[in-house]
């Protein structure tokens, strides 16, 4: 994976573009989080205008996973509201795709998602791999430390704080995708390791680390092997993540440095993104 250390932009100092890289989805409007120059891989916010629709059965050369922010989208006659989620193997058919009311949705495709219309000559390789629909508030959490999430990661205090909702784990990879729920006044002392790249975007709430303060719509893209840590959160917080290039493992260390609740913003971002950030001011913004 080519995409560059983005640790954090607030996806609100990006600018809108119209139209999806590789020509799909006419209308829609999109907020490029990260790009992988080399397999066109990417995640992104993708905004529907009211009325939007696909015309015909259709099917994408890439894997899309997504997560819907605000409005809804209906996908093959099931309605994704807020926080619905959806994961597609490369080749899953799209019938029939519309948003009435529009919607905001993050998107992550595997490659550039080039879109042929009717249904696919081969099937999906990995049926398993589907997640056809979530509805990621209603499902239960696990409270606490996830084992199997984290095997090496031993408890702390305030570490049953936390509230886990595994999304997916993909079949094939290994990879996992799931929420997590932090309550406010929570502290650690420890920082962490992981094997494989971290993503993650701030739902709600915030979360106080070395590069700042991560509020809604705070987005970051974390190579293997970064340190990271200690953090905090004055109210809670809710977030995405995605663990990818294999299973997902932490490696946990006490911190060398306190914790500071009044961390200024100093992000880690390639060249385009420090023009955007340069108007970002700490505070809390819609998406």
């Amino acid at each position: 994976m080519s995409r560059p250390h983005i640790e954090f932009i607030p996806a609100q100092v990006i600018p809108w573009q119209r139209g999806l890289y590789g020509g799909a989805r006419p209308g829609v409007e999109t907020r490029v989080l990260s790009l992988d120059g080399e397999t066109g891989a990417a995640s992104l916010m993708l905004r529907y205008p009211p009325g939007w629709s696909q015309p015909a059965p259709e099917y994408v050369e890439a894997d899309e996973e997504f997560l819907v922010l605000d409005g809804q989208i209906e996908i093959n006659g099931q309605v994704y509201g807020l926080h619905c989620y959806g994961h597609f193997p490369a080749r899953y058919q799209r019938h029939s795709v519309r948003s009435p009311k529009g919607a905001v949705v993050l998107t992550f495709f595997s490659a550039e998602p080039k879109t042929m219309a009717g249904s696919p000559a081969t099937p999906i390789s990995h049926p398993e791999r589907l997640v056809r629909f979530i509805d990621a508030r209603s499902m239960s959490g696990e409270e606490g430390v996830q084992k199997d999430l984290f095997p090496t990661l031993k408890p702390s205090p305030g570490s049953h704080a936390t509230v886990h909702k595994r999304l997916k784990t993909d079949p094939v990879t290994g990879e996992v995708t799931w929420i997590v729920a932090v309550r406010g006044g929570r502290m650690t002392a420890q920082t962490e390791i992981h094997p494989v790249v971290e993503e993650e975007f701030c739902l709600s709430g915030d979360m106080v680390g070395p590069h700042g303060n991560m509020r809604p719509g705070a987005y970051f893209w974390r190579p293997p092997g970064i340190q990271h840590g200690p953090f905090g959160s004055h109210t809670g917080a809710l977030h995405f993540i995605r663990g990818l290039g294999g299973p997902y493992t932490t490696i946990v260390s006490p911190s060398d440095t306190a914790f500071d609740w009044d961390t200024p913003y100093r992000p880690i971002l390639p060249p385009q993104y420090q023009e955007y950030a340069r108007s970002y001011v700490d505070k809390d913004l819609n998406y």
